[in-house]
């Protein structure tokens, strides 16, 4: 029910009048009372008020089963399905005690989906071992696949981010192993894994060379916290396997990856760090690019024949300039590409013609990148040589 009074109706509990003050006219503030009467049917009682609080939802299921009604505090966990939505931080533990209290698969994935894996420390051991006890792998890697999320999903996760989460790894599955959940820690170092992997694998795809690196540097300290907490079990053997079957791209996480965790008495890192040197050797050996050689290295391209053209054109070693005949959307299309994959190319435009004339010139950038990857990669395989003796 519903009833409303105009304003000009009602009787105000106080005001205030402010007179002219020369810069702007008096003004006339008044204040009203109004209140709100929310009515609900008894047996809709629980789902409203959870709906207004969470915390208390928690708290009265938990209560609920403390007392012995099991399918009461089901059917009540039920009814909040429709508008469960992300809590806070400090509901995971008890939201942990009480998803493995109620006993049903369904329900438990329910009310635990909502949170994220970031807000995972190793006061939740307890919980997240209860957990894998009562429902076992196949339920444990679902909702692991649902606190990671895809890509596309966006949650909220407060002050925490998921990278420097994953470098808290070593000291939560040392938890989860004191815990006597061994199988547990390993499921979740096998989730972060995919995640991990994932990622990296994206950023090796990407076509700016400056954002790829970017990107991929931040993933070294991560990293370094997944290898550390998967020392001395297969995922980590496979970890090493994987990135040692990527290009030579991926030294721009490993490097980072190798400082952030430090020499030290770990063969999966020792490892890693022997075949950075042998990449890094392989850079520094390379002959000096020939004063003639014009060609750019380029991987990019969607596919199409403009994207043929220009890799033809890149790849030639004595041809510096094109003169292309293009229509608008076509020299969008290259543009884009050039652009996209930040070529040492520029670009301009022959307006006269039809269509007009795409012109691409290669630059002496070339040259200057060069250079400065052989030294940086000199100065890499120098910081290795001291700091990991093999």
């Amino acid at each position: 029910m519903c009833a409303s009074t105009p304003s000009a109706d009602l009787k105000p509990y106080d005001s205030e009048y402010t007179g002219y003050m020369g810069n702007y006219g008096n003004t006339m503030d008044r204040w009203y009372r109004r209140a709100a009467v929310v009515v609900w049917p008894r047996q809709h009682a629980f789902a409203a008020r959870s709906e207004a609080s969470p915390a208390w939802a928690l708290t009265e299921l938990r209560a609920r089963l403390d007392a012995g009604d099991l399918a009461g505090a089901r059917a009540a966990a039920e009814s909040v399905a429709p508008f469960w939505k992300v809590p806070r931080p400090e509901l995971l533990e008890p939201a942990l005690r009480t998803a493995a209290g109620l006993d049903d698969r369904d329900i438990a994935l329910m009310l635990l989906r909502p949170f994220a894996v970031e807000w995972v420390t190793p006061v939740h051991t307890g919980g997240l071992a209860a957990l894998a006890k009562r429902y076992g792998e196949s339920w444990y890697r679902n909702l692991l696949d649902a606190w990671f999320g895809s890509r596309n999903t966006w949650r909220y996760t407060g002050d925490v981010d998921r990278k420097g989460w994953a470098g808290t790894l070593p000291g939560l599955t040392a938890a989860l192993r004191d815990a006597g959940a061994a199988a547990t820690a390993g499921w979740l170092l096998a989730a972060s894994w995919r995640w991990l992997d994932d990622d990296i694998r994206l950023w090796l795809r990407y076509p700016s060379p400056a954002t790829r690196r970017k990107q991929l540097a931040e993933l070294g300290k991560p990293l370094a916290g997944l290898l550390a907490a998967a020392e001395g079990t297969p995922l980590a053997g496979e970890i090493v396997t994987v990135l040692r079957e990527h290009g030579d791209e991926v030294l721009a996480c490993m490097l980072p990856m190798l400082r952030a965790a430090g020499p030290g008495p770990s063969a999966p890192l020792e490892e890693l760090a022997r075949d950075c040197e042998r990449r890094l050797t392989a850079i520094t050996g390379r002959p000096a690019r020939a004063d003639d050689d014009w060609s750019v290295p380029w991987s990019g391209g969607c596919g199409c024949e403009l994207c043929g053209a220009l890799g033809e054109f890149l790849a030639d070693r004595g041809e510096r300039t094109l003169e292309w005949p293009l229509a608008e959307a076509r020299r969008k299309h290259v543009k884009g590409q050039v652009s996209s994959a930040e070529l040492p190319v520029k670009y301009e435009v022959w307006k006269f013609g039809s269509p007009h004339t795409l012109v691409l010139t290669k630059t002496d950038e070339l040259f200057r990148r060069e250079a400065k990857a052989r030294k940086d990669a000199t100065a890499s395989l120098e910081w290795l040589a001291a700091q990991w003796r093999h």
